[in-house]
């Protein structure tokens, strides 16, 4: 195919080109009312701009070129232009006209990228019975309005929402403070378990009503967002709006709380550890055990006996990473090692792949080993 080309050529940044990748094309090319696409930035200086779907995101990145890219349009010329066949170069002739409007020199490259939940003016909520304190220091207002404002689809922001342990209390979001989402997991269990309701369809309603029973009437901060919040964090919704609770992600919550108290200052034998994690359940809870649930959260000092370490405390920078860790074991089984250095693998690489580039790898009996190319 051929097409006679006009040029009229000036570079015009009021065009801007952006790469359909298939998945980004495949979202333009839903139903109407799932096909909107909006750009979106945490503010507006100096941020990421990335392009949300109703449940994706991606980041756009400017990249400059010097070849000509220039925009075009179809047209039809006042004069036919005369084209000699011998200028076709055995191609056939010209079915139509296109007219260059417009030439640029770069364009938006579009990566799929994990959504982000802009939380720089989101207060943590401890269970104070007067919140917020003082509602004019409150700059975020609405769960609208953080999502608006988030770098994220509306899916991924309110999956990452749950997963944070937001909440809206008095109308005002809020995230759930940790030993306060403990506190509240615990109670809403305890009663949960008293009025045996199922941990497979938990009603929040059900739910808030049973912690509200042994509770004093205006003196509750396990009130129903609270609650729901718990749920939504440690559960998934069904399709009638109940909750199905997650027995292993509660367990993994109480091992990690278990390892902060018991093992944070020197290290426990594991079976003296398991006895410990199980000890903090309520009475009666249902729910199974396993080392595997708490990896990336602890070391072994000596075989046999297990510490916890807080990948907040390790450095950032990945060669000190991997010598921190193998400061504090001399070597790893690959998958209890994977979660410590996995955040540093930007580049998107196999992990194992990722991890030879600083470390050593060996197979010993069943198990893949890891340790300090040092060693």
């Amino acid at each position: 195919m051929s097409k006679n080309l006009y040029s009229k050529v000036a570079c015009d940044s009021s065009y801007k080109l952006v790469q359909l990748t298939p998945d980004l094309l495949e979202a333009l090319q839903r139903h109407p009312s799932e096909s909107q696409l909006e750009f979106k930035a945490l503010d507006d200086e100096k941020s990421d701009v990335v392009i949300c779907s109703r449940d994706k995101t991606w980041l756009i990145k400017q990249k400059n070129h010097s070849n000509t890219v220039m925009l075009m349009r179809e047209f039809i010329p006042e004069a036919q232009l005369y084209v000699d066949d011998g200028s076709l170069f055995g191609m056939p002739r010209p079915t139509g006209d296109l007219l260059g409007f417009c030439r640029t020199t770069y364009e938006y490259e579009t990566r799929l990228t994990p959504g982000r939940v802009n939380l720089d003016l989101i207060p943590v909520y401890g269970g104070e019975l007067e919140f917020p304190a003082d509602e004019s220091k409150i700059k975020c207002r609405t769960l609208k309005d953080l999502l608006d404002n988030s770098p994220s689809s509306e899916m991924e922001s309110r999956l990452r929402w749950n997963y944070l342990g937001g909440c809206e209390i008095n109308g005002f979001p809020c995230i759930l403070s940790r030993e306060f989402m403990t506190n509240a997991l615990h109670v809403t269990l305890m009663s949960v378990l008293a009025e045996s309701l199922d941990f497979e369809r938990l009603h929040p309603r059900e739910a808030y009503e049973a912690v509200g029973k042994d509770m004093e009437k205006g003196r509750n901060p396990y009130v129903q967002e609270v609650v729901e919040t718990v749920l939504a964090k440690f559960g998934a919704r069904n399709d009638d709006q109940t909750y199905k609770l997650n027995k292993s992600q509660v367990a993994g919550w109480y091992g990690l709380r278990a390892l902060q108290k018991f093992a944070s200052s020197h290290s426990l034998p594991l079976e003296e550890f398991l006895i410990k994690w199980k000890s903090t359940f309520p009475p009666f809870a249902p729910f199974d055990i396993d080392i595997q649930m708490l990896k990336g959260w602890y070391f072994q000092p000596v075989k046999g006996n297990i510490q916890y370490v807080s990948k907040d405390t390790l450095p950032m920078e990945t060669k000190d990473r991997f010598k921190m860790l193998f400061k504090l074991q001399s070597q790893w089984d690959l998958d209890a090692f994977e979660p410590f250095v996995e955040e540093l693998n930007t580049k998107g690489l196999k992990i194992d792949t990722f991890i030879m580039k600083y470390a050593r790898k060996r197979r010993v009996g069943k198990k893949v080993v890891v340790s300090s190319r040092s060693s």
